[in-house]
């Protein structure tokens, strides 16, 4: 296969995977008043608490940046055996963000064609996540902060993995013609 296809194919995986991981923490995010989050209906409803549902936030979200970084570890390592880049190289792609790569490649630091293998192996690992909420949800069963039927009630109210949450347009009102933030209104008779 060609290296530009497997880059696009790549790439396409990689999107997928963080509409996924990122859906599932942002669907958990919103405290009651706060936004239309899928966790909103358990508070209303007296399943979880408030406090309940920003630690389910938050063991998502941190268990997601954790798993981005052990991702991009093991992309760079690999890179290193292969003779891709330095592990110097390496140490200076871990230090920096996404800005931070192209200001490598200005510096001489690293080429552009390692820069691009660097992004397609980083995709590449990214596309190989699987779910991880499960193993979220059960961290927060074992340290007691929510009981398994609990567990069971957020995992069936988080949005699907790679679909984009839903939002209950009636708790902000629906938008009425052109965007205007006002109810459509019948017609006048």
């Amino acid at each position: 296969m060609k290296k530009s296809t497997k880059a696009g194919i790549v790439l396409a995986a990689l999107a997928g995977t963080a509409v996924m991981m990122v859906g599932g923490a942002s669907a958990a995010s919103a405290a009651p008043g706060e936004g239309n989050g899928a966790l909103r209906p358990l508070v209303t409803a007296g399943t979880i608490t408030s406090a309940q549902a920003k630690a389910v936030h938050d063991q998502l979200k941190a268990d997601c940046e954790a798993t981005k970084a052990a991702a991009r570890t093991t992309a760079l390592t690999t890179l290193v055996s292969e003779g891709e880049i330095t592990q110097a190289q390496a140490d200076a792609v871990a230090a920096a963000d996404r800005e931070g790569v192209r200001a490598l490649v200005q510096a001489g630091t690293i080429t552009k064609a390692q820069a691009e293998a660097i992004k397609a192996e980083f995709q590449e690992y990214g596309s190989n996540k699987v779910d991880g909420r499960s193993a979220s949800l059960a961290k927060l069963v074992s340290n007691g902060t929510i009981t398994q039927s609990q567990s069971d009630a957020i995992a069936s109210a988080l949005p699907a993995p790679g679909s984009k949450p839903k939002h209950d347009d009636s708790a902000r009102g629906a938008k009425g013609p052109r965007g205007t933030g006002m109810p459509n209104a019948a017609p006048a008779a």
